[in-house]
C-alpha cells in the first residue's frame, strides 16, 4: 500500500501489519525537520502496535538521532553528496531474536559512521553514541532506496528487543506468493535479473550478487539461504523483509 500523507512525503506499508511480517517506509524531509518528523512518525506507528511507553520513547529518540545523522552527513550539506530526501524504515524480525528494526536510508556512500561512536560527552557526533546506548545492536551497510526507484545509498540501523509474542515465527504463507513478493521487493529496489521458480510446496528465488548468486528456498513457513561464510540459515517466513534487506546489502557489496 502506497500513501501520500502530505506533499513530498510517501508512505509504503501499514504499521499495524508489522506484527504480521509487514514493514513501513516513509520519505522524510530533506532538511533539518527530518529528525522531528521521523520521531513523530515512529511514535504514531508504535502506538498502533501497542508497544509500551518506554520502548516507544527509546525507538523514537533513536530514529531522531539516525535522521539527524543522515541530515548532517548524508544529505550533501557539505557538497559531497546529492541532497536527496532520506527514508525511514521499520519492520520486525525473529532472528537472531525478536526485535524491532529501525533504519534510516540516505544516498551518500562517501560517509559511513564510525564503528565505535563517539563518547556521549562529546558535543559533536554523539548521536550514534545515544543510539548504541538505547538499542540492542546497531550498524550500517550499503543499501538501496525502498521509495526512490532503487536509488543506491546506505542504511544506518538499530534494533530493539520485543517482548510480547510477535512477530510470530509460526506464521505461514504460500511459497509461490512469498517468493513473488520477495522477488518483486528486490526488483523494485533496482536489483536486476532476480528470478523465481516454483515447484510443489517450495519455490526458489535467485538473486545476483558480486561473484555469483544467492538462492533462497521458500517453504510455507521458512526461507533458507546461504550466508557470506557459506553456512545455511533457515528463517521464519515472517522475516521476509529482513531477508530482503540482507540480500540487498549483499548485492551492493
Amino acid at each position: 500500500m502506497v500513501q501520500i500523507v502530505q506533499p513530498g512525503q510517501i508512505v509504503v506499508g501499514n504499521a499495524a501489519e508489522i506484527a504480521l511480517g509487514g514493514m513501513c517506509a516513509w520519505r522524510l524531509p530533506a532538511d533539518a525537520t527530518c529528525a522531528s518528523v521521523g520521531r513523530s512518525l515512529l511514535a504514531i506507528a508504535l502506538k498502533t502496535l501497542g508497544l509500551g511507553r518506554d520502548l516507544i520513547d527509546d525507538v523514537a529518540l533513536a530514529a531522531s538521532e539516525l535522521a539527524t545523522n543522515a541530515f548532517n552527513h548524508g544529505l550533501g550539506v557539505d557538497g559531497s553528496c546529492s541532497p536527496v530526501p532520506p527514508e525511514l524504515w521499520l519492520w520486525a524480525r525473529t532472528t537472531p531474536s525478536p526485535q524491532l528494526v529501525v533504519s534510516v536510508f540516505d544516498t551518500c556512500r562517501s560517509s559511513f559512521p564510525d564503528a565505535a561512536p563517539r563518547d556521549l560527552l562529546d558535543e559533536h557526533g554523539k548521536g550514534l553514541g545515544i543510539v548504541a546506548m538505547l538499542a540492542a545492536v546497531w550498524g550500517a551497510h550499503r543499501s538501496r532506496s525502498r521509495l526512490g526507484s532503487g536509488r543506491p545509498g546506505k542504511a544506518v540501523w538499530c534494533a530493539f528487543p520485543l517482548y510480547g509474542g510477535w512477530p510470530n515465527p509460526k506464521l505461514t504463507a504460500p511459497p509461490v506468493l512469498a517468493a513473488r513478493h520477495l522477488a518483486a521487493a528486490l526488483a523494485a529496489r533496482g536489483i536486476r535479473d532476480v528470478e523465481h521458480r516454483h515447484g510443489r510446496g517450495i519455490s526458489l528465488v535467485t538473486v545476483p550478487v558480486p561473484g555469483g548468486e544467492i538462492n533462497v528456498w521458500v517453504e510455507p513457513a521458512h526461507l533458507t539461504y546461504s550466508t557470506g561464510d557459506g553456512s545455511r540459515l533457515r528463517r521464519p517466513i515472517v522475516d521476509l523483509h529482513d531477508v530482503a534487506e540482507y540480500l540487498t546489502a549483499h548485492h551492493e557489496q
